[in-house]
Order: C-alpha cells, then structure tokens, then sequence
C-alpha cells in the first residue's frame, strides 16, 4: 500500500484556505510526469521498487515556499540518500500553479505570474512544472505544502 504522510514540521502556507490536502492514510494517487531534463518518473514504479519519495509541491511566486527551497533540505537529503547516495529515496520538486510558465521556474526573464528567483540552478533533483491541474486536484492542493510518501506499508 501506498500512504501519504503529512510532516508538520515542513508545511509552508502561501494561501489561507480552509481545505486541506490529502488525509493520513490515504492512497497515493499515481502520476506519470516528465521533468525539465525530459525525463518521465511515474511515482508507483518509484514505490514499488522500494524507495521513499518526497514530493515538494510549491509555486514560483511563493514566498515561504522559496525561503524554504533556499534552506537547501531537500538537496542535503537527495545528496545523502537519493541516487548518488544511498538510493533510499526520490525527491521531487513540482510546480503546481499552472498560471504560471516554466520560465518562472528559471527566474524572472520572461516569467508570466510570478517567481522569487532561479529554482532550477543548484537544484540537483527534478524538477517538474504541472501544465494541467490533474495531478494537484487529484492530491486536493489549495495551498503550497509538502508531502512525504513512504514506499513501505
């Protein structure tokens, strides 16, 4: 089984509203995105083979959102057990606020709606910019958070 797990200490609020995402204990919705290098990652294939997954949903224009990018967690914990560390794990970044354009994700050169800054350099993970809401209607996101998926279960 597939769990999300919502870890407190990493919850970054950029909207006030009143609906939350996805309870503890819920299935993990499946998606199959492709990333900035072009590369498709499909998040049941991850699991299934065993690693944990950490997914940061944020938008560009996010200010917590950003100071929280900029603290350099998630880059520590993908050098320690992603890929060229210990393999334990996947970390995503995905943009989900599909009014803005990937050039947002690159800093404010052509930006339509809104960045605080480069996201892509010194970020060694993907990165993933969601063209459609499917996928953040189907984790119920009406505020920038992250979430934190388990492979085990």
């Amino acid at each position: 089984m597939k769990y999300i797990y919502l870890s407190a200490f990493f919850l970054f609020f950029c909207i006030q509203e009143a609906k939350a995402a996805l309870p503890n204990g819920t299935v993990a919705p499946n998606w199959i995105l492709t990333d900035l290098n072009g590369n498709t990652h499909n998040l049941y294939n991850i699991l299934n083979s065993g690693k944990h997954v950490v997914i940061d949903f944020s938008a560009t224009w996010c200010p917590p959102c950003w100071s929280y990018h900029n603290s350099h967690a998630l880059s520590t914990l993908w050098n320690l057990y992603g890929p060229n560390g210990s393999n334990e794990i996947m970390v995503f970044f995905i943009e989900g606020d599909i009014t803005t354009n990937t050039a947002c994700l690159y800093g404010t050169a052509g930006c339509q709606g809104g960045t605080q800054g480069n996201w892509v350099a010194g970020t060694p993970y993907p990165i993933i910019d969601l063209l459609t809401s499917e996928v953040r209607n189907q984790y119920q996101i009406s505020y920038w958070l992250l979430y934190m998926e388990s492979g085990s279960g």
